[in-house]
């Protein structure tokens, strides 16, 4: 009978052991977090409006990735990389579409790079990683690679994160183009196809894995990728597991449309001077979380906002969400259509629906 017992109480302990190890893993602790109402003016500082130039050289697409580096915005769009001062005039343009050594077929994904004291344009196409000079746009260097590169996030010359395809999703690799710690055999029915995949927190770097639950950490500290959590608790969260049960039932076109009816997927994450914005999405809602200072707070932003855009009356708060295609090096941005500012007067400047977007940069107001 003792034995029984004593075998109850280490079963107990390794439980508990075993919940707060899984509780520790996760990125963020939304137990109990209040949802709240508010006015936008109240939740940002340092709100800052860029309306890019609109002209004949810099249209964008609808739909581009956009980097807020070093007082410049970056964005691609068509092949090229459009290159925007801090008011928002356009000051240049990475244009070298084509099947030169110099040149690439297309944009996959781009990074930007400070390194020796210069900034370079990374950008990532079928034949490896071009470098570029950001000031000049000249061609510095081809890096070649054992496999075709879907997205890249340089960290330093010693570590470059990788989403490949090949039958490994994930590696490290080095400025010479040398392949180490291949992690993550490919799943399709978690591959991440979003303009923007990697996501920065110090010096650790994220991939959400398809809007699961999950995500692929590089952890500076051990030098190696590994999975975490991003919350403990709901059994509704998108897993891995699910992904791939409904591919398998529903196949792969349909598979996202279908787990979007069931599950709450996570869209994305920013923490910026160690504030965070994490937005999720259920099936009937959208939400947005901020952690501060004090803790976390949550605001429903679908399909009735319990947070009022006092900043841009009449513009939907959902643009929030395009945080999921831009980053900022020392700021939180969005990019805001111009359609849904038409006849707006931002920065003296009366926007138009035909125009490009106007970038938003802010941090949390603790």
């Amino acid at each position: 009978m003792k034995q029984f017992f004593l075998i109850i109480i280490l079963m107990s302990v390794l439980f508990s052991c075993c919940k707060v190890a899984e509780e520790n893993n996760s990125l963020f602790q939304l137990e109990n977090v209040e949802s709240k109402m508010g006015k936008m003016s109240e939740l940002l500082t340092s709100v800052e409006y860029i309306p890019l130039e609109t002209n004949d050289s810099c249209l964008l697409e609808a739909l581009s990735k956009q980097l807020y580096n070093k007082g410049y915005v970056y964005a691609s769009s068509n092949g090229e990389i459009m290159k925007f001062n801090k008011q928002g005039k356009f000051v240049g343009k990475l244009s070298k579409l084509g099947n030169a050594p110099f040149e690439y077929a297309s944009i996959v994904d781009y990074d930007i790079v400070h390194r020796n004291g210069t900034t370079e344009i990374w950008v990532a196409h079928p034949n490896g990683i071009s470098r570029y000079s950001a000031e000049t746009f000249e061609f510095l260097d081809l890096m070649t690679l054992e496999y075709p590169v879907m997205h890249l996030k340089y960290v330093s010359d010693e570590t470059i994160v990788l989403q490949v395809s090949s039958d490994n999703t994930f590696c490290l690799c080095d400025i010479n183009g040398n392949i180490r710690n291949e992690f993550m055999e490919k799943d399709p029915a978690n591959l991440s196809h979003g303009l923007l995949q990697f996501i920065s927190i110090h010096d650790d770097v994220y991939c959400i894995l398809a809007g699961t639950n999950e995500a692929v950490r590089y952890n500076a500290a051990l030098d190696k990728l590994e999975i975490v959590n991003h919350t403990a608790g709901s059994d509704k969260l998108l897993t891995r597991e699910r992904n791939r049960e409904y591919m398998n039932r529903y196949g792969y076109l349909k598979q996202p449309s279908e787990v979007a009816k069931e599950f709450t997927s996570v869209v994305t994450f920013r923490e910026k001077m160690g504030d965070t914005l994490l937005f999720l999405r259920s099936p009937e809602y959208e939400y947005l979380y901020v952690k501060k200072t004090v803790g976390w707070d949550s605001y429903q932003l679908y399909p009735k906002a319990t947070i009022e855009n006092d900043l841009l009356p009449g513009v939907p708060q959902r643009y929030l969400l395009s945080l999921a295609s831009c980053d900022g090096d020392d700021c939180f941005i969005q990019s805001i259509p111009a359609a849904v500012l038409d006849g707006v007067e931002i920065n003296g400047k009366i926007i138009r629906e035909e125009d490009n977007p106007v970038i938003m940069r802010y941090l949390i107001n603790n």
